[in-house]
């Protein structure tokens, strides 16, 4: 019988994270939500996930990301896939980038990311190429 893997999805707009708990349901994988950081970091104490899928800014321009590099840092957490979610580029053509530059300046600290809207077909490719069918 095939895993089913778990995936923790955390984002400060309840229906992203509804939309995306029903479609990961719909495809077979378990989640758990998050509605910022400090519930992430509660949820990764509890039990760690097989993949966490971040959202860049939420109480602030850089929580998720910070909180991507704090666990990339973390021996516990340092293997752990992180997808990240951003409307990042659309904010940046709004607002101009010199708002930015302490993120454009840093190094991301996951390997993967998927701009808002999210086209949920690329989504679920990626998911199943990164977690594979064990």
């Amino acid at each position: 019988m095939e895993k089913q893997h778990e995936i923790l999805v955390v984002d400060d707009d309840r229906d992203i994270r509804d939309v995306l708990r029903i479609i990961l349901e719909k495809n077979g994988y378990s989640v758990r939500l998050a509605k910022n950081g400090k519930e992430a970091v509660k949820e990764l104490q509890a039990k760690k996930p097989d993949l966490m899928v971040l959202d860049i800014m939420m109480s602030t321009d850089t929580e998720g990301f910070d909180l991507a590099f704090e666990l990339s840092n973390n021996p516990e957490f340092e293997n752990m896939p992180i997808i990240l979610l951003t409307s990042f580029l659309e904010k940046v053509r709004e607002d101009g980038p010199d708002q930015f530059q302490h993120i454009l300046g840093e190094q991301w600290p996951a390997k993967w990311m998927f701009e808002k809207p999210l086209n949920t077909e690329k989504f679920l490719k990626k998911l199943e190429g990164i977690l594979g069918n064990t």
